[in-house]
């Protein structure tokens, strides 16, 4: 817990450790009794419909992020989603990324 030094981990890390100091004992038995509790508060109970749900709003959209952030949490979501159809992929892809760079995108299955 100690690695974890900026935004909802650190709250949770800095939680614990404050039940620690509390209590004057250890949160965690063991490993599995840790990633126990890690993934109750930190991994929805369905990742794919979560996934999905993100997909069908503009929350995932570019916006001013850089691209390659843009296609790190896209990639996440996809997999996530279980969506497998390569057009369904493009079409949510293009629909999130921003329209300066998506004007300069070539269309394809035309000439340039």
């Amino acid at each position: 817990m100690s690695y974890m030094k900026s935004g909802c981990a650190n709250c949770w890390a800095t939680h614990e450790f404050g039940q620690e100091a509390k209590v004057s004992r250890l949160c965690f038995i063991d490993w599995d009794d840790f990633e126990d509790e890690f993934r109750k508060d930190f991994m929805p109970l369905d990742a794919e419909a979560t996934a999905i749900n993100v997909l069908e709003t503009t929350a995932y959209f570019q916006g001013k992020r850089l691209v390659d952030d843009y296609l790190d949490q896209f990639c996440d979501l996809i997999y996530d989603s279980g969506y497998t159809d390569p057009k369904t992929v493009v079409v949510k892809f293009r629909q999130g990324l921003d329209c300066q760079i998506l004007t300069a995108l070539p269309v394809a299955g035309m000439a340039s």
